[in-house]
Protein backbone atom coordinates (compact mmCIF):
# COMPACT_ATOMS: atom_id res chain seq x y z
CA UNK A 1 0.00 0.00 0.00
CA UNK A 2 1.21 3.89 -0.34
CA UNK A 3 3.08 4.73 2.16
CA UNK A 4 1.43 8.38 1.90
CA UNK A 5 -1.85 6.60 1.69
CA UNK A 6 -1.21 4.84 4.96
CA UNK A 7 -0.08 7.93 6.61
CA UNK A 8 -3.17 9.84 5.99
CA UNK A 9 -5.05 7.12 8.25
CA UNK A 10 -4.97 8.81 12.08
CA UNK A 11 -8.21 6.98 13.61
CA UNK A 12 -8.24 4.28 16.81
CA UNK A 13 -11.65 4.07 16.71
CA UNK A 14 -12.57 0.12 16.48
CA UNK A 15 -12.86 -0.87 12.89
CA UNK A 16 -13.13 -4.81 14.10
CA UNK A 17 -14.57 -5.94 16.94
CA UNK A 18 -15.08 -9.55 18.20
CA UNK A 19 -15.30 -12.69 20.50
CA UNK A 20 -14.09 -16.11 20.43
CA UNK A 21 -14.56 -19.12 22.03
CA UNK A 22 -12.27 -21.04 24.25
CA UNK A 23 -12.43 -24.71 24.76
CA UNK A 24 -13.42 -24.05 28.15
CA UNK A 25 -16.18 -22.33 26.87
CA UNK A 26 -15.22 -18.75 27.65
CA UNK A 27 -15.83 -15.88 24.95
CA UNK A 28 -12.93 -13.20 25.01
CA UNK A 29 -13.18 -10.49 23.96
CA UNK A 30 -10.91 -8.44 20.97
CA UNK A 31 -10.67 -5.15 18.92
CA UNK A 32 -9.02 -4.05 16.03
CA UNK A 33 -8.04 -0.08 15.57
CA UNK A 34 -5.70 1.94 13.57
CA UNK A 35 -4.99 0.43 9.86
CA UNK A 36 -5.38 -2.85 8.73
CA UNK A 37 -2.22 -3.48 6.38
CA UNK A 38 -0.15 -1.53 9.55
CA UNK A 39 2.32 -3.18 11.85
CA UNK A 40 0.42 -5.75 14.05
CA UNK A 41 1.03 -4.31 17.83
CA UNK A 42 -0.44 -6.28 20.58
CA UNK A 43 -1.87 -4.00 23.54
CA UNK A 44 -2.15 -6.23 27.44
CA UNK A 45 -3.52 -4.30 29.71
CA UNK A 46 -3.08 -4.03 33.79
CA UNK A 47 -4.55 -5.88 36.67
CA UNK A 48 -4.90 -8.41 36.59
CA UNK A 49 -8.29 -7.98 35.48
CA UNK A 50 -8.76 -4.09 34.82
CA UNK A 51 -10.29 -5.11 30.85
CA UNK A 52 -8.79 -2.57 27.93
CA UNK A 53 -11.43 0.46 28.78
CA UNK A 54 -11.06 3.13 25.95
CA UNK A 55 -7.72 5.08 26.95
CA UNK A 56 -4.73 2.58 26.07
CA UNK A 57 -5.99 3.54 22.23
CA UNK A 58 -4.46 7.33 23.37
CA UNK A 59 -0.91 6.13 23.06
CA UNK A 60 -0.74 5.23 19.73
CA UNK A 61 -2.58 8.62 18.32
CA UNK A 62 0.14 9.86 16.75
CA UNK A 63 1.05 6.81 15.13
CA UNK A 64 -0.85 6.35 11.57
CA UNK A 65 0.55 3.05 10.78
CA UNK A 66 -0.52 0.61 13.49
CA UNK A 67 -2.33 -2.52 13.58
CA UNK A 68 -3.74 -2.03 16.93
CA UNK A 69 -5.07 -5.38 18.47
CA UNK A 70 -6.43 -5.74 22.15
CA UNK A 71 -7.61 -8.50 24.24
CA UNK A 72 -9.57 -8.37 27.37
CA UNK A 73 -8.53 -11.37 29.14
CA UNK A 74 -10.23 -13.70 31.05
CA UNK A 75 -12.99 -12.42 32.98
CA UNK A 76 -11.81 -8.73 32.39
CA UNK A 77 -13.60 -5.89 30.56
CA UNK A 78 -16.19 -7.73 27.64
CA UNK A 79 -14.77 -10.68 27.60
CA UNK A 80 -17.69 -13.19 29.60
CA UNK A 81 -18.28 -14.88 32.44
CA UNK A 82 -17.21 -11.37 34.28
CA UNK A 83 -15.18 -12.28 36.97
CA UNK A 84 -14.29 -15.90 36.55
CA UNK A 85 -11.37 -17.48 38.38
CA UNK A 86 -12.29 -20.71 36.19
CA UNK A 87 -9.09 -21.77 34.27
CA UNK A 88 -7.72 -18.41 34.73
CA UNK A 89 -4.14 -18.66 34.96
CA UNK A 90 -0.90 -17.62 33.05
CA UNK A 91 -1.48 -20.42 31.01
CA UNK A 92 -4.65 -19.91 30.18
CA UNK A 93 -4.21 -16.55 29.12
CA UNK A 94 -0.80 -16.96 27.39
CA UNK A 95 -3.06 -19.83 25.02
CA UNK A 96 -5.94 -17.18 24.30
CA UNK A 97 -3.55 -14.79 23.33
CA UNK A 98 -1.64 -17.13 21.13
CA UNK A 99 -5.18 -18.52 19.52
CA UNK A 100 -5.85 -14.98 18.85
CA UNK A 101 -2.55 -14.26 16.98
CA UNK A 102 -3.33 -17.61 14.42
CA UNK A 103 -7.10 -16.28 14.37
CA UNK A 104 -6.32 -12.46 12.75
CA UNK A 105 -3.68 -13.93 11.08
CA UNK A 106 -0.60 -12.23 12.31
CA UNK A 107 2.66 -14.16 11.70
CA UNK A 108 4.62 -11.66 14.36
CA UNK A 109 3.77 -8.39 16.03
CA UNK A 110 5.12 -5.98 18.95
CA UNK A 111 3.53 -5.99 22.45
CA UNK A 112 3.15 -3.43 24.73
CA UNK A 113 1.90 -3.61 28.24
CA UNK A 114 2.67 -1.82 31.69
CA UNK A 115 2.27 -3.33 35.42
CA UNK A 116 0.78 -6.80 34.79
CA UNK A 117 0.33 -6.08 31.04
CA UNK A 118 4.22 -6.43 31.04
CA UNK A 119 4.18 -9.35 32.96
CA UNK A 120 2.10 -11.37 30.82
CA UNK A 121 4.35 -9.92 27.68
CA UNK A 122 6.98 -11.47 29.10
CA UNK A 123 5.28 -15.01 30.12
CA UNK A 124 4.14 -15.29 26.61
CA UNK A 125 7.28 -14.04 25.24
CA UNK A 126 9.18 -16.85 27.17
CA UNK A 127 7.53 -19.71 25.51
CA UNK A 128 7.03 -17.94 21.83
CA UNK A 129 9.59 -15.98 21.41
CA UNK A 130 9.53 -16.44 17.74
CA UNK A 131 6.67 -14.26 17.11
CA UNK A 132 7.87 -11.58 18.96
CA UNK A 133 9.43 -8.54 17.40
CA UNK A 134 9.90 -6.45 20.26
CA UNK A 135 8.76 -5.31 24.01
CA UNK A 136 7.73 -1.87 25.01
CA UNK A 137 6.76 -2.24 28.70
CA UNK A 138 6.62 -0.14 31.79
CA UNK A 139 5.84 -0.90 35.46
CA UNK A 140 7.46 -4.07 35.68
CA UNK A 141 5.81 -6.96 37.29
CA UNK A 142 6.79 -10.53 37.79
CA UNK A 143 4.03 -11.30 40.01
CA UNK A 144 6.40 -12.12 42.89
CA UNK A 145 5.78 -12.32 46.61
CA UNK A 146 8.44 -9.94 47.36
CA UNK A 147 6.32 -7.30 44.71
CA UNK A 148 3.30 -7.93 46.26
CA UNK A 149 4.47 -7.63 49.94
CA UNK A 150 6.36 -4.18 48.96
CA UNK A 151 2.11 -3.17 47.85
CA UNK A 152 0.64 -4.26 50.87
CA UNK A 153 3.41 -4.86 53.61
CA UNK A 154 6.99 -4.14 53.75
CA UNK A 155 6.98 -0.36 51.93
CA UNK A 156 3.67 1.04 50.55
CA UNK A 157 2.01 0.64 53.79
CA UNK A 158 4.81 1.92 55.91
CA UNK A 159 4.57 5.42 53.20
CA UNK A 160 0.72 5.85 54.36
CA UNK A 161 0.24 3.96 56.59
CA UNK A 162 -3.05 6.16 57.86
CA UNK A 163 -4.22 6.20 54.11
CA UNK A 164 -3.85 2.04 54.40
CA UNK A 165 -4.88 1.99 57.80
CA UNK A 166 -8.21 4.02 56.70
CA UNK A 167 -8.99 1.63 54.03
CA UNK A 168 -8.06 -1.60 56.17
CA UNK A 169 -9.65 -0.44 59.34
CA UNK A 170 -11.45 -3.92 61.19
CA UNK A 171 -8.66 -6.16 59.14
CA UNK A 172 -5.34 -7.33 61.02
CA UNK A 173 -2.86 -7.12 58.61
CA UNK A 174 0.24 -7.98 60.39
CA UNK A 175 1.18 -10.38 57.53
CA UNK A 176 0.38 -10.52 53.77
CA UNK A 177 -0.74 -14.02 54.32
CA UNK A 178 -3.93 -13.27 56.82
CA UNK A 179 -4.37 -9.42 54.77
CA UNK A 180 -4.78 -11.74 51.64
CA UNK A 181 -6.96 -14.75 53.62
CA UNK A 182 -9.19 -11.76 54.83
CA UNK A 183 -9.45 -10.11 51.52
CA UNK A 184 -10.33 -13.46 50.12
CA UNK A 185 -13.63 -14.09 52.67
CA UNK A 186 -15.07 -10.77 51.68
CA UNK A 187 -14.33 -10.58 48.13
CA UNK A 188 -16.55 -13.41 48.09
CA UNK A 189 -19.10 -12.65 50.11
CA UNK A 190 -22.39 -10.92 48.44
CA UNK A 191 -23.00 -9.13 51.09
CA UNK A 192 -19.19 -7.28 51.45
CA UNK A 193 -18.24 -7.84 47.98
CA UNK A 194 -18.32 -4.18 46.64
CA UNK A 195 -16.89 -2.43 50.24
CA UNK A 196 -13.88 -4.52 50.24
CA UNK A 197 -13.24 -4.40 46.18
CA UNK A 198 -13.55 -0.46 46.54
CA UNK A 199 -11.00 -0.77 49.47
CA UNK A 200 -8.44 -2.82 47.40
CA UNK A 201 -8.51 -0.74 44.47
CA UNK A 202 -8.54 2.67 46.12
CA UNK A 203 -5.63 1.66 47.69
CA UNK A 204 -4.37 0.84 44.37
CA UNK A 205 -5.20 3.48 42.92
CA UNK A 206 -3.76 6.01 45.76
CA UNK A 207 -0.35 3.86 45.67
CA UNK A 208 0.13 3.99 41.41
CA UNK A 209 -0.56 8.16 41.56
CA UNK A 210 2.63 8.66 44.04
CA UNK A 211 4.42 11.24 44.62
CA UNK A 212 0.96 13.11 43.91
CA UNK A 213 -2.13 11.06 44.98
CA UNK A 214 -5.07 12.21 44.92
CA UNK A 215 -7.67 11.66 47.94
CA UNK A 216 -10.89 12.78 46.21
CA UNK A 217 -12.22 8.98 45.57
CA UNK A 218 -11.91 8.01 49.07
CA UNK A 219 -14.99 9.64 49.28
CA UNK A 220 -17.15 9.57 45.62
CA UNK A 221 -15.83 6.30 44.13
CA UNK A 222 -17.63 3.08 44.88
CA UNK A 223 -16.55 -0.03 43.08
CA UNK A 224 -18.32 -0.99 39.45
CA UNK A 225 -19.79 -4.53 39.03
CA UNK A 226 -16.24 -4.80 36.29
CA UNK A 227 -14.02 -3.22 39.60
CA UNK A 228 -15.26 -6.05 41.76
CA UNK A 229 -14.39 -8.40 39.09
CA UNK A 230 -10.57 -6.94 38.66
CA UNK A 231 -10.17 -6.78 42.63
CA UNK A 232 -11.02 -10.87 42.51
CA UNK A 233 -8.62 -11.85 39.75
CA UNK A 234 -6.06 -9.56 41.46
CA UNK A 235 -6.59 -10.81 44.34
CA UNK A 236 -6.59 -14.57 42.93
CA UNK A 237 -3.40 -14.03 40.90
CA UNK A 238 -1.19 -12.39 43.89
CA UNK A 239 -2.54 -15.31 46.35
CA UNK A 240 -1.09 -17.54 44.11
CA UNK A 241 2.53 -16.40 43.13
CA UNK A 242 4.95 -17.26 42.17
CA UNK A 243 3.92 -17.40 38.14
CA UNK A 244 5.84 -20.89 36.85
CA UNK A 245 6.71 -21.04 33.26
CA UNK A 246 8.80 -23.22 31.15
CA UNK A 247 9.35 -25.45 34.13
CA UNK A 248 11.44 -22.36 35.99
CA UNK A 249 10.52 -21.45 39.50
CA UNK A 250 9.35 -18.32 38.65
CA UNK A 251 8.72 -15.86 35.43
CA UNK A 252 12.18 -13.21 36.73
CA UNK A 253 14.24 -17.00 36.08
CA UNK A 254 12.54 -18.02 33.25
CA UNK A 255 13.28 -14.32 31.63
CA UNK A 256 16.83 -14.99 32.35
CA UNK A 257 16.80 -17.88 30.77
CA UNK A 258 15.26 -17.05 27.74
CA UNK A 259 17.80 -15.40 25.75
CA UNK A 260 15.47 -12.57 24.05
CA UNK A 261 17.03 -11.63 20.53
CA UNK A 262 14.19 -9.26 20.57
CA UNK A 263 14.44 -5.89 21.25
CA UNK A 264 13.16 -4.69 24.72
CA UNK A 265 12.02 -0.91 26.15
CA UNK A 266 11.52 -0.70 29.66
CA UNK A 267 10.11 2.41 31.31
CA UNK A 268 9.60 2.73 35.66
CA UNK A 269 9.26 5.62 37.73
CA UNK A 270 11.65 5.78 40.64
CA UNK A 271 8.58 6.85 42.88
CA UNK A 272 6.08 3.79 41.56
CA UNK A 273 5.04 2.17 45.44
CA UNK A 274 3.18 -0.81 43.58
CA UNK A 275 5.97 -2.51 41.52
CA UNK A 276 9.77 -1.64 42.76
CA UNK A 277 12.14 -0.09 40.27
CA UNK A 278 14.13 -3.27 41.40
CA UNK A 279 12.09 -5.29 38.77
CA UNK A 280 12.54 -3.24 35.99
CA UNK A 281 16.47 -3.20 36.72
CA UNK A 282 16.27 -6.86 36.93
CA UNK A 283 14.75 -7.42 33.37
CA UNK A 284 17.28 -4.63 31.76
CA UNK A 285 20.61 -6.89 33.19
CA UNK A 286 19.31 -10.31 32.23
CA UNK A 287 17.82 -9.11 28.38
CA UNK A 288 21.01 -8.33 26.03
CA UNK A 289 18.79 -5.94 23.43
CA UNK A 290 17.41 -3.45 25.95
CA UNK A 291 17.14 0.06 27.22
CA UNK A 292 15.71 1.60 30.30
CA UNK A 293 14.61 4.96 31.45
CA UNK A 294 14.33 5.42 35.24
CA UNK A 295 12.17 8.41 35.80
CA UNK A 296 12.20 10.77 38.67
CA UNK A 297 9.02 12.12 39.70
CA UNK A 298 6.92 9.52 38.48
CA UNK A 299 5.22 6.63 40.07
CA UNK A 300 3.14 3.53 38.26
CA UNK A 301 0.09 5.35 36.98
CA UNK A 302 0.02 6.94 33.46
CA UNK A 303 -1.27 9.98 35.12
CA UNK A 304 2.41 10.90 35.20
CA UNK A 305 3.27 13.00 31.92
CA UNK A 306 6.97 11.60 32.24
CA UNK A 307 5.67 7.71 31.70
CA UNK A 308 3.28 9.06 28.61
CA UNK A 309 6.25 10.54 27.15
CA UNK A 310 9.11 7.82 27.93
CA UNK A 311 6.58 5.17 26.04
CA UNK A 312 5.64 7.22 23.06
CA UNK A 313 9.71 7.95 22.46
CA UNK A 314 10.28 4.19 23.11
CA UNK A 315 7.12 2.98 20.43
CA UNK A 316 8.62 5.61 17.67
CA UNK A 317 12.01 3.89 18.58
CA UNK A 318 10.95 0.64 18.37
CA UNK A 319 8.65 1.11 15.34
CA UNK A 320 11.07 2.54 13.31
CA UNK A 321 14.15 1.66 14.15
CA UNK A 322 13.42 -2.12 13.78
CA UNK A 323 10.24 -2.33 11.22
Amino acid sequence: MNSKKLNQIKTYTPYDVGYFNTTDGQEIYFEQSGHPMGVPVLYLHGGPGAGLGNDYRELFSSFSNIRLIGIDQRGAGKSKPLGTLKNNTIHHLIADIEYLREYLHVSSWYIFGGSWGSTLALAYSVQFPQHIRGLNLWGIFYCQKKEIEWLFHTTAPLMYPDIFSDLNHGINHSSLKELLEIYYIYLHQENTEREFATRWLLWEAFTAEHPHPIYDEFDDWNATNEAIACAKIEHHYFSNTPLRINQEDDLESAVKKANFQFPIYITHGRNDLVTPAASAISLKNNTLNSKMNILDNCGHSLIHVGMRNSIHHFAKELLEKYN
